[in-house]
Parts: C-alpha cells; sequence; structure tokens
C-alpha cells in the first residue's frame, strides 16, 4: 500500500467524527441556557456554538469530498474555504473576548492581552495577512492555508491560553474545583489544535507550508494529521461539555443561596413587623388601664400613629424589594440622563445636609445616558447620598463625582467596622455606630441599592475606615 492509499484509508470516516464532536459541542452550547448566568463568558458563549456547528459542516464536506474526490474545485470547495473562514473567524471573536477578560479578572496588567482586545488593531492586522498569503499563493490549498495561518491558529491558541488561564482563576468550592480541570483541558487541548489545524496546512509553496505541512507530518508519524486533529476535537467537546455544567452548578447554587435568604428574611422580617406591633400593644394597654387626660391619650396616640407609619414604611419597602427581584422590569428601560437626575437629587439633598452642618458638594458631573429604570436609579442614589450624610458629623464634608465610567460618593463619616463591610448589603442589616440616627431605618436601604445595581448590571465597591469614612464607587 502506497502512501497516498494510506492517508485516505478511512478518512471520510475520520473527518465524520471530527466534524461529529464539534457539533455536538456546538448543540450542548446552545442548549445550556447560559443567559441568567452570571459568568462573564455567558453572554458570548453562543461564539463558540456557533464556531462549533460551522466547522462540523467544513468537516462534514471535506468527508463528503473525500467519497466523492472528482468534485473537488467544485462549488463544494469554495463553500468549504467560504465556512472554514466564517468558523474561525466566529472562534477568533470569542477567543479575544476570553483572554481580555480573564487576565482582566485576574487583576494581570498584559499588553498583548489588550492589543487582542482591541477589535481594529487585530481584526486589521489578521486580515492584511490573510489578504498577502493569499496573494503569495492564489489556490484552494493556499487559501485554506492561509486562513488556517491567521484566524485558526491565532484563534485556537489564544483561545486555549485563555481557557487554561480562566481554568485557573475559578474560585474554590466543591462543585467548581472538580470543573477547574475541564477548562485546563480544553485550554489544553485548544492550543494542540491550534498547532494541528492552524499551524500544519496542505502544502504550498512559502514558508511554512512548503516545510512544515500535512505531507510532511505524514512522512514522519505514518499517521494523517486529521486523526490528531479529531482527537483533539474529541477531547475538546468532552471537556467543554463538562465545563458547561458550571452552568447547573451556578442554577443549583443560586436555588439554594434564594432559599436560605427566603428563610433568613422571613425570620427577620418577622421579627422587625412585631416590634412596632408589641410597642403599640404596650402602648395601647397601658392607655386603657385607667382614665387619662387628653393630653395624656394625644401623646400615646401620637406614639401608635408614630409607629404605624414605621411599619407602612418597613412594608411599602419589603413591596419594593420584591418589585426589584422582578426581572421583568427590564422590559421598562429607557434612557435616563444620569447627571441630570444626579443634579436633582443634590438639589434636594443640599436642604438636609445644611440643616445638619454637612457639606455638600458635587466634584465632578460629567454628562451620561443609560439605559435604565428611572425610579429605581433615583432610589439609589438617593439611598447612597442619604446614608452618606446620616454617618457624617457635623462640620464634615460629603463629596461626589460622576464620570462616564463610575459614580463616587466619599464622606468623612464614622466609617464602617471591618467586619460588616460585607454585611451592609444584606436585608435588616445596620452598622452598630453610635449616633443619635442609628434608630432610623430598617436596613434595608443599601439592599435596594444592591438589587438595582445588578439589575442595571452596575458593580458596588466600598472603602471604608472606622474614624475616617466610606467611599462607595458605582461601576457602570
Amino acid at each position: 500500500m502506497d502512501i497516498y492509499s494510506l492517508k485516505q484509508e478511512g478518512m471520510e470516516v475520520l473527518l465524520f467524527v471530527y466534524g461529529l464532536s464539534f457539533f455536538v459541542l456546538g448543540v450542548s452550547i446552545f442548549f445550556s441556557k447560559p443567559k441568567e448566568s452570571e459568568y462573564f463568558f455567558a453572554s458570548k458563549i453562543w461564539l463558540l456554538g456557533t464556531f462549533a456547528i460551522i466547522h462540523s459542516f467544513v468537516e462534514w464536506i471535506g468527508s463528503f469530498l473525500y467519497i466523492h474526490p472528482e468534485l473537488k474545485g467544485s462549488f463544494l470547495s469554495y463553500l468549504q474555504l467560504f465556512l472554514l473562514l466564517l468558523s474561525y473567524i466566529y472562534l477568533f471573536e470569542f477567543s479575544r473576548f476570553i483572554i481580555g477578560k480573564s487576565f482582566r479578572d485576574l487583576k494581570q496588567e498584559s499588553v498583548m492581552a489588550q492589543k487582542i482586545c482591541n477589535p481594529v488593531v487585530i481584526y486589521i492586522s489578521i486580515t492584511t495577512l490573510l489578504i498577502f498569503l493569499i496573494f503569495l499563493h492564489p489556490t484552494v490549498n493556499g487559501a485554506n492555508a492561509a486562513i488556517r495561518f491567521t484566524y485558526g491558529f491565532w484563534g485556537s491558541l489564544i483561545l486555549g491560553i485563555g481557557l487554561y488561564n480562566y481554568g485557573g482563576s475559578l474560585k474554590k468550592s466543591y462543585n467548581i474545583e472538580k470543573l477547574k480541570l475541564y477548562f485546563k483541558i480544553s485550554g489544553v487541548a485548544f492550543i494542540f489544535y491550534a498547532v494541528l489545524a492552524g499551524a500544519i496546512v496542505p502544502k504550498i509553496a512559502y514558508f511554512s507550508g512548503n516545510i512544515i505541512n500535512m505531507d510532511t507530518f505524514f512522512n514522519i508519524f505514518q499517521i494523517p494529521v486529521q486523526f490528531f486533529r479529531a482527537l483533539c476535537a474529541v477531547v475538546i467537546a468532552i471537556a467543554s461539555i463538562k465545563a458547561l455544567e458550571i452552568f447547573r452548578y451556578e442554577l443549583i447554587a443560586k436555588l439554594n443561596e434564594s432559599y436560605n435568604k427566603i428563610k433568613k428574611f422571613s425570620q427577620d422580617a418577622s421579627h422587625q413587623i412585631k416590634t412596632p406591633l408589641t410597642v403599640i400593644r404596650l402602648q395601647t394597654e397601658i392607655a386603657l388601664k385607667k382614665k387619662r387626660e387628653v393630653k395624656e391619650y394625644k401623646t400615646v396616640l401620637s406614639a401608635i400613629d408614630k409607629e404605624i407609619i414605621s411599619l407602612q414604611d418597613m412594608v411599602n419597602d419589603l413591596l419594593l424589594l420584591t418589585k426589584i427581584e422582578d426581572s421583568s422590569i427590564k422590559d421598562k428601560f429607557e434612557t435616563v440622563e444620569v447627571d441630570a437626575l444626579l443634579l436633582g437629587i443634590f438639589e434636594e439633598f443640599i436642604v438636609m445636609a445644611q440643616h445638619k452642618g454637612v457639606v455638600l458638594d458635587i466634584k465632578d458631573l460629567e454628562r451620561l445616558k443609560m439605559q435604565g429604570e428611572p425610579t429605581l436609579l433615583r432610589i439609589l442614589f438617593s439611598n447612597l447620598i442619604d446614608n452618606a450624610i446620616k454617618f457624617t458629623p457635623k462640620e464634615k464634608k460629603v463629596t461626589m463625582s460622576l464620570t462616564k465610567s463610575r459614580f463616587i460618593i466619599k464622606d468623612e463619616g464614622l466609617g464602617i467596622p471591618k467586619d460588616d463591610i460585607d454585611k451592609v448589603f444584606d436585608k435588616f442589616f445596620r452598622v452598630n455606630i453610635l449616633t443619635k440616627d442609628r434608630s432610623d431605618g430598617f436596613g434595608l436601604g443599601l439592599s435596594m441599592v444592591q438589587k438595582i445595581a445588578q439589575i442595571h448590571k452596575m458593580r458596588i465597591y466600598i472603602k471604608s475606615k472606622e474614624g475616617a469614612g466610606t467611599t462607595v464607587s458605582v461601576e457602570f
């Protein structure tokens, strides 16, 4: 049996399995339903799924052409080339996204990663190189090699590095720990795939395809490179499908968290509501024990009225929190001029600040428009400003600023104890600070702020030191 016959034997089956592996991966991705996931790659994983499905057809067309070699050079060959380029563009875009986010989340400064994330720079460079290579060898094999040298090699390599890096960055937990290995396996498999599918190309007249190509690979190993490509595809499919379980574990974790929150919320709400009701009952019983003057009855009724108002405020806050939990609120989003909204809130709170003797100042106020729900955004900013003024002593300062990337409010107040910073967003939690205002509120304000921020895809960061003040940053 000569080399050519050996290379062709079983090739159509090999290419079919190769394509099937990617097809199964693509279908699995689209059925994983990651829309509500908080993992950063969930919003873009459809790119990987699209690559996998399109690339499966590339290999199936290749399998068909091996069975019918007389059709090589027909429209099927050009369709295969087009789908090859299209699939690798999707892969390249996903890899660009992954490498940028995975390094950014680790807070690692990488100049190369930042350049890869710049679509203008990278796409102009890659496309220019692609056109130049096709110009050097304007044949079907030449175009195939050019596509694999550019989008195929770099897309697979970058994605492999990104997945491996992301797998190492996952926070430790029982379920996630098992998945870290699958992310790393997928990463390593894509790196090997980059070499086997992107660097080892059909034989062409220029470097490196004139030295390292499919023919030389077969002559050295006596096994066609497609076998190892298919093996990589199988490993990628199995490991990636296993890694997709991260969404299922996330859903289970969310359900458990929701259950625990509901349980704790019910207990806390029950306790909080009981307190004003107990006060009302005791005051009523005392008032009815004996005949009293009208003035005394007025005093009791005034205290009862205050408790009822307090109870109504709590119920209203609880109802608002329930509404904020409703995802359909996103349907009410509209364009909001955040700077104008914030200026209006500032004018409302300036009176409160002056009354308390606190200086309220705006350092920066850049123009900013965003999609959001105006009432909820007003509640978010109002709560943060109200808290800053409330816990800032007389003759101290509260400063806020708005840029296109974040809102910052800084006070010179009492600060938050280190152990309490992670708890301030919990329902009914109130920082134990010695201030005459400590009895105000029910610990629901910051919980609402956090929910509003989550709905608007914002992140909130708090830095605080007791006796030195607090800085709250809201990143858009």
